[in-house]
């Protein structure tokens, strides 16, 4: 009686990808998960605090407004970008997969801090 191990090819979560690439993009994508639930946490107690307070954008001066709303911009397109990373879905070569999805959760904790910072300061100088 001989026993048969499954093939590694089998074992891998990212079909056609070799076992480093395979480990690698489970990496990049858990990772892009978990920053983007904290972003989303983040954005939603922020903006819950805000909006329980009785705060409303239109409260601002125009120009406050435009850089509250920029800003508000700038979180959902990070947001977007830590989305992307965190989607299982590889439609590329692993190998490049994998960078992009790096390169893309880099970009958007950028964008979501840059907003965040914007928003912030929009609402306490305006």
């Amino acid at each position: 009686m001989t026993i048969q191990q499954d093939a590694p090819e089998a074992r891998r979560e990212f079909p056609g990808a070799g076992e480093r690439d395979d480990a690698l993009l489970r990496h990049v994508v858990s990772t892009g998960s978990v920053w983007f639930a904290a972003a989303a946490v983040t954005a939603a107690v922020g903006t819950t605090g805000l909006l329980a307070s009785g705060w409303r954008p239109g409260d601002l001066p125009a120009l406050a407004a435009v850089a509250w709303w920029a800003g508000a911009a700038l979180v959902v397109l990070g947001s977007f970008g830590l989305a992307w990373a965190g989607c299982p879905v590889v439609t590329d070569a692993p190998g490049s997969a994998a960078a992009r999805k790096s390169l893309s959760i880099r970009a958007g904790l950028v964008a979501f801090l840059a907003g965040m910072v914007v928003s912030a300061l929009a609402v306490l100088l305006g």
